[in-house]
């Protein structure tokens, strides 16, 4: 089967695993709508394909997030637009990557912002380089960075995610691992060999079994906000009752 085309994502099949790499290095690649789609597209043809999609990029970083300004003051842009220009892409990606059966493994280094730091979160499984920064910076922009911070509300501590986002500040390799937004890190100069590591030891699992740990993950229950004070209070009140 060939493999779809873009510029700025570069496809490699590998067996049974699929690389996609993000190559703009020169707009340290920031992620346009037609990369989406290419990511997207990426996304289906591993479902169908394979058994690993393998997430990187070329470059000193790892993503700076989207190549989406915002719409100028003044300019009259609607709701409509926003949601068929700037979310529907976004969506569709997320979609594509909640719904595939096999696991997605991403390894970052250096800055890994906005739609990377969404990218790097989402995976099943993610490595970073020692080096890597993490950063949510929309609000410095006037963009309530709603989109972004929806896939994380199951990966982070609400506080920590409150924090991500309202001070805009950039985290390192140690609290981006306490914080669940990845769950390794290695040096530079050993991210090939851990990355093989990790794809030798899922390809040698039962693919059946690789396949209902990611639709178990996919299809649990989780708490919303309100769900979860309720049933804190209810354990909180029967300890207490129980002294």
């Amino acid at each position: 089967m060939e493999l779809p085309s873009h510029p700025h994502v570069r496809l490699t099949r590998m067996g049974e695993v699929l690389q996609v790499t993000l190559d703009r290095v020169d707009q340290d690649n920031r992620i346009s709508n037609s990369m989406l789609e290419a990511l997207t597209d990426s996304v289906l043809l591993a479902s169908q394909t394979c058994r690993l999609l393998v997430l990187r990029a070329n470059g000193p970083d790892f993503c700076l997030g989207r190549d989406m300004p915002p719409p100028p003051v003044g300019s009259n842009t609607t709701a409509e637009q926003v949601l068929r220009d700037d979310a529907a892409p976004v969506l569709a990606l997320m979609d594509a990557i909640l719904a595939c059966p096999v696991p997605l493994l991403c390894a970052v280094q250096g800055r890994t912002w906005g739609m990377g730091l969404v990218l790097a979160a989402v995976a099943d499984v993610s490595v970073a380089v020692e080096n890597s920064r993490f950063r949510l910076r929309e609000l410095e922009r006037g963009i309530p960075p709603c989109l972004a911070m929806a896939p994380l509300l199951d990966r982070m501590p609400v506080q920590a995610l409150s924090h991500l986002v309202l001070t805009a500040g950039e985290l390192d390799v140690a609290r981006a691992l306490s914080w669940g937004l990845v769950g390794e890190s290695c040096t530079a100069s050993r991210l090939d060999i851990v990355v093989q590591e990790l794809v030798d030891k899922m390809l040698g699992f039962p693919d059946p079994a690789v396949r209902a740990v990611k639709r178990y993950l996919a299809r649990a229950p989780r708490h919303d906000m309100g769900a979860a004070a309720q049933e804190g209070a209810q354990l909180l009140a029967q300890v207490l009752a129980a002294r």
